[in-house]
């Protein structure tokens, strides 16, 4: 056996390495070179169902491995990945566990978890671990196999939110010359991060972030210019109140919001072109 197979079947046998970083099926033979986890054939399909530019998959024992991808391999490991990437998971997110998980829960989540990072910590985000359970099985003759995600949500919430980041404009120089922004939304427990528009004043995001929503909560976007060299810089804040959405069906939100200094509200900071529709969750 050569040295990097052998050590990379080490690997496998470590804590937090001998379930699947993504469902916990045990014994995963399958890996996300890049991110650094062990993953089962099930989350492995999705993964490589996301692209190489995001998930890089490989198999433990069928493909040939370098040095330096199991050197990788032996940095992250799966309990050191998801302590970054499930630091908040909101309750009502449905998480995959083991092998009767379906596939569409499969995918949203692992895309979530990977390509759109919405479980990383945030600004001011409490911590909150997934919850990971078996599925009941259904007693009666419906032939369903686990508990639905409205039976889930109708306890706490009554829709989906969805919120299009469209533009901003305006924005406050935070580098010398330009400013890096990026947006962090929040409704209640659930966070979203926008991607950073580099150099750039008067960014275009087209971006889509979905939230459930309880009709009471109000939506919070924080803006912040990004720093790799220290600590992101406040480009302001907003509160956008919802409960117009509840007024009648198709109501929708679609303006453009000041950006307010968050130590001086009655400064504006530029703004930020959003629109917001909801779609209510009807009982079956």
């Amino acid at each position: 056996m050569d040295p990097p197979r052998e050590r990379l079947l080490q690997l496998l046998k470590q804590e937090g390495n001998t379930q699947c970083a993504d469902c916990f099926e045990p014994n995963p033979l399958w890996a996300s070179v890049n991110w650094g986890v062990f993953i089962c054939t099930q989350c492995a399909g999705v993964h490589r169902s996301l692209g190489v530019e995001h998930s890089f998959v490989l198999s433990c024992t069928l493909d040939e491995w370098k040095r330096e991808q199991v050197d990788n391999m032996a940095l992250m490991g799966n309990a050191s990945v998801n302590e970054r990437l499930e630091y908040c998971v909101p309750k009502i997110i449905e998480v995959p566990y083991r092998s009767d998980t379906d596939r569409d829960t499969r995918a949203t989540y692992i895309r979530a978890k990977y390509v759109d990072n919405m479980f990383c910590a945030s600004p001011g985000g409490q911590r909150r671990s997934p919850e990971r359970i078996a599925r009941k099985k259904a007693t009666g003759g419906n032939g369903s196999n686990r508990l639905s995600n409205s039976q889930v949500a109708m306890v706490e919430f009554i829709g989906i939110v969805d919120v299009t980041l469209v533009e901003c404009r305006q924005l406050v120089v935070k580098d010398l010359v330009s400013s890096d922004p990026y947006c962090v939304m929040t409704l209640g427990m659930q966070t979203r991060k926008s991607t950073v528009k580099y150099s750039n004043l008067n960014p275009v995001y087209n971006e889509r972030f979905s939230f459930s929503w309880d009709g009471i909560g109000a939506l919070v976007i924080d803006l912040f210019d990004k720093d790799d060299l220290s600590k992101d810089d406040d480009m302001g804040t907003l509160t956008v109140d919802l409960t117009p959405l509840l007024m009648g069906e198709g109501v929708e939100l679609k303006q453009w919001y000041p950006i307010l200094n968050r130590k001086h509200p009655d400064k504006n900071q530029g703004e930020i072109f959003l629109h917001i529709t909801y779609i209510p969750i009807k009982n079956s």
